[in-house]
């Protein structure tokens, strides 16, 4: 069997003769090359075409999932056999089951998607972007004295599903993303950051030469980072800082965290939850976007979901399962791969776009700082306390004067998306998620 059509009808129709109740075969067949030069060698060369199925079924409120790399026809009868053995045993659950027909369908929108120029990019190439893109990054300054790398990666990536409700699509995507990591050192104290791009085509990535210079720009105003005094001040973030922060709300929002409670958002739909500069965005439909496509894994036309609009909490983001849970409207937003159930999670996730230019937030700053970048995860999720070790610049009477480092921030995030005062108008997407700068009124800095 090769068409992956004829692989996925045959499937449902043996298994149904099985006597189960419902069935659906994920398919996903990927092409991805990954490279990383350092210091102009070649440090890795990957290519790999990894294609598998995943089946799940369903008899009497029970389910099973089993998946495969083996497509032969033989071997796929045995996994309809094992997977048809193992419903048997599973714990019966009212909400399992296959989304209702009338909610099956397939996004009627043109989504660009898959670049074809995916096929005539050579490695030669790629190899001679990341060593121009390096030795571009190294000469910025004396004080850039050495690589982390310059990585490239891409895929190709073919996904069919279909079930036995009628329902059958394929999406074909392309992804790119290269990357810079340079290191500068002074009065023997390393520093090191990055920049990169990502685009579902290659002529929307950035210029090699400007992911080089901002990586050095980024690397450079880390030298002689000092830890600042602790004290409540005005805090802005950056737009990598801010997805982190969008990063945080999407996992309170989805529809598994809520029944879990495992969210500080649970009983909180239609209430005011931020100020009304706030609205937050989940598309799947978004132009280019990284996390667009025309069906959810569940087989649900892909939608446009208002978050949280105007700092009202309007909907949680649901796959079936988590939507009959919860009593709640499904919103095409499952995800899963061929071995591992549907789940609720995000697809083009963002905060809506500002009219206050970066510079003006920073310049309303008397002292304050300007949060460039976050680690260790310091969250509660549950009663959403935040700390995070922090990096940034420190901001005195409007300007961005000396880094600092070797502290946290922290507050909490209700609080947090009550205190946002200004949203910036510099919303870009390098990832699926993405927001501006934005500034918090306070938050607590512990350092020295």
């Amino acid at each position: 069997m090769n068409d992956l059509k004829i692989i996925s009808e045959y499937i449902i129709k043996e298994t149904l003769k099985n006597g189960v109740d419902q069935v659906d075969v994920l398919i996903v067949n990927n092409t991805n090359t990954k490279i990383t030069v350092r210091l102009g060698q070649i440090e890795e060369l990957k290519q790999a075409n990894p294609k598998s199925l995943g089946i799940r079924i369903f008899k009497n409120n029970r389910k099973a999932l089993t998946y495969t790399s083996d497509f032969r026809k033989d071997s796929l009868q045995k996994l309809i056999k094992r997977t048809v053995e193992i419903v048997k045993v599973t714990s019966s659950d009212e909400y399992n089951g296959l989304p209702e027909r009338k909610l099956l369908g397939i996004a009627d929108v043109d989504l660009p998607q898959f670049d074809q120029k995916i096929e005539s990019i050579s490695t030669d190439k790629k190899i001679k972007m990341l060593q121009e893109m390096e030795k571009t990054g190294m000469a910025k300054d004396p004080l850039i004295t050495n690589s982390d790398g310059a990585v490239w990666s891409d895929s190709r990536v073919h996904v069919v599903l279909a079930n036995s409700e009628g329902f059958f699509g394929e999406q074909h995507y392309t992804s790119y993303s290269i990357s810079l990591s340079l290191v500068a050192e002074k009065n023997n104290v390393k520093q090191t950051d990055y920049w990169f791009s990502s685009s579902r085509f290659f002529d929307r990535l950035d210029p090699i030469g400007k992911i080089a210079d901002v990586a050095a720009q980024r690397t450079l105003r880390k030298i002689g980072g000092i830890k600042p005094k602790t004290q409540k001040v005005p805090v802005v973030f950056d737009p990598i800082a801010g997805r982190d922060f969008l990063n945080i709300l999407a996992q309170t929002l989805i529809g598994d965290a809520i029944y879990s409670k495992n969210s500080f958002l649970i009983d909180k739909l239609n209430e005011k939850i931020a100020v009304d500069q706030v609205t937050v965005i989940d598309d799947g439909l978004f132009k280019y976007g990284l996390g667009s496509r025309l069906f959810d894994d569940e087989g649900l036309p892909s939608r446009k979901n208002v978050v949280i609009d105007k700092g009202v909490l309007k909907t949680y983001l649901c796959d079936c399962y988590s939507a009959r849970k919860l009593g709640h409207p499904t919103t095409g937003s499952a995800s899963r791969g061929v071995s591992s159930n549907p789940s609720s999670d995000t697809s083009n996730f963002y905060m809506q776009n500002g009219i206050i230019p970066p510079e003006n937030i920073i310049a309303s700053v008397k002292n304050g700082l300007y949060l460039t970048s976050v680690d260790w995860v310091g969250v509660n999720y549950v009663t959403g306390d935040y700390s995070r070790g922090a990096t940034g610049i420190w901001i005195k009477d409007g300007k961005l004067t000396y880094p600092v480092q070797e502290f946290t921030v922290a507050s909490n995030m209700l609080e947090m998306m009550q205190n946002i005062s200004m949203i910036g108008n510099d919303l870009e997407f390098r990832t699926s998620k993405a927001a501006p700068t934005f500034k918090m009124k306070e938050m607590t800095i512990s350092g020295s």
